[in-house]
């Protein structure tokens, strides 16, 4: 389902892969081994993407990312009027400063909703089209949404019109070859300070996931803090719980229902979490370089810190031999 940072489109949608503008992420934790690259759906005739020519407004980016299938992610800084148009050239998302509005009413924004192009109700395929229905989604500078055209393998370009603070505008999408994968940046973990009761290890062989458990011999609750020092997880007896109101919620891609109260909200009813750690994502300038990463944890209620340490280190992909 479309990227989405709302609590309506969430319940109207269903849970979605996120994009990473304003500070997303809401989706299960996953990781994927990497591989050579290979043609995927939509993949034929080159990838899907904004063109390098395009000219659009200062304080709008508009990129084409891949979850289920191609979407397009756009981010704006809050200072702007939008709006995108779907194939029949009626608007179907506004973005008017901060606030985000669908028209319910369109057959873009129903069109939208799925990879393919989502089911369009009967009610809109009457004569004359009915009159907009625009619905408050959020308030939020940034949204994602799919587009049909994206999957459509024999278009090698088309136009995503839109209108920019009242002005018409069509941004050139078009394919490119991809890029070959020759390596990958694989987080290791040094395993002499994790402290006793506590288990960590980097379950994949590329990207930022991290696992801890709290293991029955622990003395106490275990803390993952933050940079500053400040707690954000915690493997606690009854489970693992997260900090909502922290900065870093969200980058952590752990699902949860943020609470008004304290801000914790429980993430797993067992004492093991897979989560995003921001600080795996330090990568060196260069291939040749190594990257240092560290996580600190503490037993809650203790001045002692141990820090779960590691290397970042680029793998080079090699050419299976003929």
């Amino acid at each position: 389902m479309p990227i989405a940072k709302t609590n309506w489109v969430k319940k109207t949608l269903g849970l979605g892969l996120a994009f990473f503008f304003s500070a997303l992420t809401i989706y299960t934790p996953f990781y994927s081994e990497p591989a050579l690259a290979h043609a995927e759906h939509g993949d034929e005739g080159g990838i899907p993407a904004v063109s390098l020519k395009a000219k659009l407004p200062a304080g709008v980016s508009l990129q084409v990312v891949k979850s289920t299938a191609y979407q397009f992610a756009m981010s704006t800084d809050g200072q702007q009027k939008i709006e995108i148009l779907g194939e029949d050239k009626r608007a179907f998302l506004r973005f008017d400063g901060n606030k985000l509005f669908a028209d319910l009413n369109a057959t873009g924004w129903h069109r939208s909703r799925q990879p393919g192009g989502g089911p369009v109700p009967d009610r809109l395929k009457t004569k004359p089209a009915p009159k907009p229905n625009w619905v408050l989604l959020d308030q939020q500078p940034g949204y994602g949404w799919y587009d049909p055209r994206l999957l459509n393998e024999e278009m090698a370009h088309f136009n995503l019109g839109l209108r920019v603070n009242g002005k018409p505008l069509n941004v050139r999408i078009e394919r490119r070859e991809p890029t070959p994968m020759t390596g990958y940046w694989r987080p290791n973990l040094r395993t002499e300070n994790i402290p006793e009761g506590l288990n960590a290890m980097v379950p994949g062989l590329s990207g930022n996931m991290f696992m801890l458990s709290r293991l029955a011999t622990a003395e106490g609750d275990f803390q993952v803090l933050d940079t500053k020092g400040q707690p954000f997880l915690e493997l606690r007896e009854d489970g693992v719980w997260l900090d909502s109101k922290h900065p870093w919620a969200k980058q952590t891609e752990l699902f949860y229902t943020p609470v008004a109260d304290s801000g914790w909200v429980k993430v797993s009813e067992t004492g093991t979490i897979t989560y995003a750690e921001p600080r795996l994502d330090a990568k060196p300038k260069k291939a040749s370089q190594i990257g240092e990463w560290a996580v600190p944890v503490k037993l809650k209620g203790s001045d002692k810190t141990s820090l779960l340490e590691g290397e970042l280190k680029w793998q080079r992909i090699e050419e299976p031999k003929p």
